[in-house]
């Protein structure tokens, strides 16, 4: 096997591993609130999949991502889709780092403190919806560009 499709079955199995845990939390969430004792075990292992392994497998995907570009000879910022994907991927971290692990953060605390009925934990909890959509919604506009490749 090529250093090339090493690579990228890495790089495949890494976007796997992201958008799989990704598109769980929905369903980890859902299931959480309707055991509202167990909601704050959920939100932390959430928490500790997007730390230890949503957001290294996005980096994982990055590093190989530009590693077979560099190979196949891409010039990454005259292939568009390349360039798009790696301007999204800016926004994801902006969203993520920026907005949506500071949210959950919260959205634990605040759960810890006033609990699930509580109205401050009913605006954080929307909050997190909406920008786990936004997230899920850029992830999957990169899945397109790769897989579709349009110029």
């Amino acid at each position: 096997m090529s250093i090339y499709f090493f690579l990228k079955l890495v790089h495949i199995l890494a976007a796997i591993v992201a958008l799989g845990f990704n598109f769980s939390y929905a369903i980890w969430t859902a299931r959480g609130a309707k055991t509202p004792e167990h909601l704050l075990f959920t939100l932390k292992g959430i928490k500790f999949l997007d730390d230890y392994a949503a957001n290294p497998s996005y980096l994982v995907s990055l590093a190989t991502g530009l590693a077979m570009s560099y190979l196949a000879g891409y010039p990454i910022l005259e292939t568009r889709w390349i360039l798009y994907a790696l301007i999204i991927f800016g926004g994801m971290g902006i969203v993520g780092f920026g907005l949506y692990t500071p949210a959950l953060r919260k959205q634990i605390k605040v759960l810890e403190t006033q609990g699930m009925s509580s109205p401050a934990y009913q605006q954080v909890n929307a909050r997190q919806t909406i920008l786990g959509l936004i997230l899920f919604g850029l992830a999957l506009s990169i899945l397109v560009l790769m897989i579709f490749k349009p110029q």
